[in-house]
């Protein structure tokens, strides 16, 4: 019983030691780096917000267009046809996405809806 204990504390700290390190590996903010890319520097939150305002639109046709591909995949049979319909969509969509970054200066990671991960270094 004793032994049994033992291992079980010592794996609960394990555990414990490899969450904390991750956690405090990650960092804060969006990407890790707050916001702040080592080699591009700092993303302007007005940038960013008028981004996300400009882009409603588009992120909403991505959720339609992700909830009609799960349905797809979901049903007994799926239409394969159907499913390659969709998913050249939301290609098109993504390159819309990477395309209005690349006007407001914001780099491919926005494009990809990926926070401010818009540096080699930070994805």
């Amino acid at each position: 019983m004793r032994k049994m204990t033992i291992i079980v504390l010592v794996t609960l700290l394990a555990v414990t030691l490899i969450g904390a390190s991750a956690y405090a590996w990650k960092g804060g903010g969006f990407g890790g780096y707050s916001g702040n890319c080592p080699i591009y520097g700092a993303v302007e939150p007005e940038k960013a917000q008028k981004f996300y305002n400009d882009t409603l639109p588009l992120r909403q046709k991505q959720l339609q267009l992700k909830g009609e591909l799960m349905q797809l995949y979901a049903q007994p049979n799926p239409d394969w046809n159907a499913i390659s319909q969709k998913r050249q969509e939301m290609a098109k969509l993504m390159t819309e996405f990477q395309k209005k970054a690349q006007e407001y200066g914001l780099g491919y990671g926005f494009g990809r809806m990926q926070g401010f991960r818009n540096c080699p270094r930070c994805w």
